[in-house]
Formats: C-alpha cells, sequence, structure tokens
C-alpha cells in the first residue's frame, strides 16, 4: 500500500492507497483535472489541481495553511488535494509515513484517526 492522504476543500482528510501503475489517475481523478506537484519539503508533496484558481474550485484552508507553513503567503490553494511522501532516487512518489501523517495533522489541525 502506498499511502496519501486526500484533503478536501471542506476540510475533511481521508487515506488513499496510490497503487503503482495507477497512481497518475488515481491522483488526477482525486483532485479533478490536471495535477501539479509541489514540494513542500524533501519529505511531503501536496499535489492540486493545476487549474484550480481557473475552473472556480473551491478554496482549501487547510491545504493553503500547508503551503504558506513552507512558501509564507504567497497563494491559494482551490480544490480537493493529495499529500505523499517525497520521491525517491529514481524520481517514484513515496507513501506517507506515521510520523508525516501526524506532522501535517499537527500543522493544520485535522482530525483523523488514522484508520
Amino acid at each position: 500500500m502506498k499511502l496519501a492522504l486526500k484533503v478536501t476543500a471542506e476540510g475533511t482528510i481521508s487515506k488513499i492507497d496510490l497503487n503503482k501503475g495507477e497512481e497518475y489517475e488515481t491522483l488526477r481523478s482525486t483532485v479533478g483535472g490536471l495535477i501539479q506537484a509541489v514540494d513542500l519539503d524533501d519529505q511531503i508533496t501536496l499535489w492540486c489541481n493545476e487549474e484550480g484558481k481557473l475552473i472556480g474550485l473551491p478554496y482549501n484552508d487547510k491545504a493553503t495553511q500547508m503551503w504558506e507553513n513552507t512558501f509564507g503567503l504567497t497563494d491559494l490553494i482551490m480544490g480537493d488535494t493529495v499529500f505523499t511522501g517525497g520521491t525517491d532516487d529514481e524520481g517514484e512518489t513515496l507513501p506517507l509515513s506515521i510520523e508525516q501523517i501526524q506532522k501535517i495533522k499537527n500543522l493544520i489541525g485535522l482530525e483523523w484517526g488514522g484508520e
């Protein structure tokens, strides 16, 4: 299982599995269109809809908080998002660890039981 977290514009969180070979399609369907990857640090990547503002997706307060934690008050994140681990030496997306999940929860105040 390649664990990732979906954070919706409504502020809910759920785990998703990015199965090998289906990652792109899972990310695309989760964010609702063209995907954009933003490395928040070496260990956490934010995936969002590249055209979120252009197509009028709703504001995602929780994802914007993660953005601001890294880049400051420079942009807004719109629509549903996915958080994954960073990438390995071959550029493959890594799953989130329990520690990374806890870091995300702490930074943006999400409640999730980790089921």
